[in-house]
């Protein structure tokens, strides 16, 4: 029986248990994408709080690419210094834990950018905002921007890196059918449209060597017609593993998705598609399991199940029937980030606190990721 203290690989990494904090924007950045003291905070509480592996907040690779305000970067040298204080706070106070950089290009969904790129040129529906659909010269920049990006976060002393390829940003939309409509070699077949993310592998492979694990976060579902579908992520995910990635965080779902009605999902959208609220009553738990065991049966690399997970009777559940290799929290470890300290101890109830309510998402506006309701009660 696997239990959620075994130690279990990614690449050349041993991960000292089955528990991940999966990547959240944390809001706490300069205007230029510097680390502050308040990140350092952050990743120190969640370091001493038992987690096995800690995934970053997203940092964008090109200004092209930032989605919001106090968002980290990663698009030039200047900015390794202060990545390594991130770095360095979760070894010093993390007892092993391991720490992932996670690097996005946002794509279309660039909020305020008054030229967004993309794949083609496919309305985004929730702004209405045409993107511009990307020259080949580029793509080829981009594919560059997250190479060298790759190489920063190994001289800033990160473990590995994971692109973000989910939630309709821009390696999910060359992904994706619904935004891309590319009839060049970056468009039509899987292989034409995981191309870009092979091209940056291979460069970043060349920049930082083999033994420096690349992983990748991608959509089980885009929920939107015309988008990807499970048959579709299965084929990627056996693409992306035969690359070289070595792991594959499952997810799901565009921010176009908040414009279908409830009926039409089975579930209820919020603002921000990929963190479904109300677990446990009007959603239901790890809703993004389903997807990540289609995915699992396909491949030979660590899967990474991620939204919703509210109990360690659901972990359980998860690592016995072999549905994941690991299971990550964004949300709860924002309430509780000794969550994983206090299950591993057998101390306190098996649920977790979070009430997946997103007020934390408010809080991003103003101070900073923090749980809000923690604070009123």
């Amino acid at each position: 029986m696997i239990m959620f203290s075994t130690p279990k690989k990614i690449g050349q990494l041993n991960i000292k248990n089955r528990f991940i904090r999966s990547a959240t924007y944390e809001g706490m950045a300069t205007e230029e994408g510097q680390v502050t003291d308040k990140h350092v905070t952050l990743y120190k509480n969640l370091a001493e709080g038992g987690v096995g592996l800690i995934i970053t907040g997203y940092a964008y690779v090109q200004r092209s690419g930032i989605a919001f305000d106090k968002q980290l970067g990663a698009y030039n040298d200047d900015l390794i210094h202060g990545l390594s204080k991130i770095a360095d706070i979760i070894h010093k106070y993390g007892d092993d834990c391991k720490v992932v950089l996670q690097l996005v290009h946002c794509g279309r969904q660039s909020r305020h950018l008054e030229i967004r790129l993309a794949p083609s040129a496919v309305l985004e529906k929730l702004t209405k905002f045409l993107p511009k659909e990307m020259s080949k010269k580029e793509i080829s920049e981009t594919i560059e921007a997250f190479a060298q990006a790759i190489r920063r976060a190994k001289e800033a002393g990160f473990d590995a890196v994971q692109l973000h390829g989910a939630h309709g940003y821009l390696i999910s939309e060359f992904f994706s059918p619904y935004t891309n409509k590319r009839i060049d070699e970056y468009g039509g077949s899987i292989d034409n449209r995981t191309r870009i993310v092979e091209e940056i592998y291979k460069k970043g492979v060349e920049l930082v060597g083999e033994d420096f694990p690349i992983l990748i976060k991608m959509n089980g579902g885009d929920f939107l017609e015309g988008g990807l579908t499970i048959e579709d992520s299965t084929k990627i995910a056996k693409r992306l593993a035969t690359i070289g990635f070595k792991a594959i965080e499952v997810s799901g779902g565009m921010w176009e998705v908040v414009l279908r009605k409830k009926k039409d999902l089975g579930w209820k959208p919020t603002f921000i598609p990929e963190s479904r609220m109300l677990i446990g009553t009007v959603n239901e738990p790890a809703y993004n399991l389903p997807f990540a065991k289609e995915i699992k049966k396909a491949i030979n690399i660590p899967v990474i199940v991620v939204g919703g997970i509210n109990s360690l009777d659901i972990v359980e559940q998860i690592l016995e029937e072999g549905s994941a290799d690991f299971v990550a929290f964004s949300r709860p470890l924002i309430r509780e980030p000794d969550l994983p300290e206090r299950w591993l101890k057998g101390v306190g109830d098996r649920k977790v606190e979070c009430l997946f309510c997103n007020s934390c998402l408010s809080s991003l506006i103003s101070t900073g990721l923090r749980c809000v309701k923690k604070e009123q009660s």
